[in-house]
């Protein structure tokens, strides 16, 4: 593997957005009181588990793009490796922002619950693309940082905190 300084801002920024969504998740798992908090607690641990069992069938982000990579299709790895993270991000980012406003109990579960889906995929794709020989770290690292991309895209435009101004008074 040929580390560049490319490659590790890279590696930093992907690294940064696992860690904010899971920061995200405790502040929201943190804001609630009783039983409310226990459930949260257990959708974010099923959201867990659901990855396992995606790895456990070999149909996570990073299982498909190795089989992409293997089979030398360029069309499946713009699919796999692009489309899907991408919309995927943009589909965790719109819920994420309706179920904040919304501050209703089932919404901010399924929201932790996909949150923690997410988050294991991003961070096995990660693992798959440090210890696998089959590619290079750059187009290893494609999911994820399409993930990033469309997460930051989505958020940055869209998000309105009702807190914050949005012009001169």
């Amino acid at each position: 593997m040929k580390w560049d300084p490319f490659l590790v801002l890279e590696q930093c920024l992907i690294l940064l957005v696992i860690a904010s969504q899971i920061w995200i998740s405790i502040k929201v798992i943190m804001n609630a009181e009783g039983a409310e908090q226990y459930v949260r607690i257990m959708s974010f641990s099923t959201g867990f588990l659901a990855f396992l069992i995606t790895r456990a069938l070999g149909v996570t982000f990073a299982d498909l793009m190795l089989a992409t990579h293997s089979a030398d299709s360029s069309i499946g790895i713009v699919v796999i490796g692009v489309v899907f993270p991408f919309l995927v991000g943009i589909l965790i980012s719109e819920g994420t922002i309706i179920a904040l406003k919304l501050g209703t109990p089932v919404p901010i579960r399924m929201v932790l619950l996909i949150a923690s889906f997410t988050v294991s995929q991003a961070a096995y794709t990660n693992y798959v693309a440090l210890y696998s020989k089959i590619t290079t770290l750059d187009k290893a690292f494609i999911p994820n940082l399409s993930y990033s991309v469309a997460v930051g895209l989505w958020l940055t435009f869209r998000y309105r905190d009702k807190h914050t101004p949005t012009g001169p008074k």
